[in-house]
Order: C-alpha cells, then sequence, then structure tokens
C-alpha cells in the first residue's frame, strides 16, 4: 500500500484528472456537490489518503476522524450511495494511472482500505443523520 501510494503520489495530477472525470462521468449529479475549487478538493483527497496510508498499521486511530470526516459530508450533500461511486472511481483512475504497476494484489488491497474507510466516514454520517445537526 505504501509503495503504491508513492507511485500514486508520483501521478498525484493523472490519478486525481482520471479520478474526477471518471466520477463525473459515471454519476454527474455529484458535480454539484462539489462547491470548492476542483484543485483545492483534490489536495484534500490526497492528504487524506496520504493521512489513512500513514496509519496503516493503527487504522482503529483513525476512527474518530473518519466517523468526523463523514459527520461533514452529511452536510455537503453526500448520499451513502455515493461511498460507493468515489471509491470505484478512484480505485479505476488508480489502476489506469499506474498500469501494471496496480496488479491484482494492490488493487484488492486498495478496495479494501477503501471500502473500510467508507465504512467509518458512513458510521459518522449515519450518527449526524440520527441527532439532525
Amino acid at each position: 500500500m505504501r509503495e503504491s501510494f508513492q507511485s500514486i503520489r508520483d501521478y498525484e495530477v493523472s490519478v486525481v484528472l482520471l479520478f474526477y472525470g471518471r466520477l463525473f462521468e459515471t454519476a454527474p449529479d455529484v458535480r454539484a456537490l462539489f462547491k470548492i475549487n476542483i484543485r483545492e478538493q483534490a489536495r484534500k483527497l490526497m492528504d487524506t489518503l496520504g493521512m489513512v496510508v500513514d496509519a496503516l498499521d493503527r487504522f482503529e486511530a483513525l476512527r474518530p476522524v473518519l466517523e468526523e470526516l463523514g459527520r461533514r459530508h452529511v452536510s455537503y450533500g453526500v448520499q451513502p450511495q455515493h461511498y460507493q461511486l468515489l471509491c470505484s472511481a478512484l480505485v479505476w483512475a488508480m489502476g489506469q494511472a499506474l498500469s501494471v504497476e496496480f496488479d491484482r494484489e494492490t488493487k484488492a488491497a486498495w478496495s479494501e482500505l477503501l471500502s473500510a474507510v467508507s465504512s467509518v466516514m458512513l458510521e459518522g454520517a449515519a450518527q449526524q443523520a440520527s441527532t439532525g445537526n
């Protein structure tokens, strides 16, 4: 994961462009959820991925941060179904940018990690929705 993330960082512009292009192609309605400059959004995405990769060996320690991120995303209009769309588009973009370096094992590891991140964020989103704040 760490090695592939370094490659993702090396190809960051390509990954980000491919990711947002794919996301907006497969789910055009989500484009309206992005209120800030896409470059700023891309930086936030890469920073979050970096934080997650840095904490691979202590994922549970990230739980409060990811739950809070999920709670914040409720206010942006993010719906539960958007998480899977985002994960699929991101894994696809990584594969396109890294080509042979993004083998089956690496793809599976990223898919599992992003699914875990999404699950925790969705828990935070559900907490936010249940409190109505």
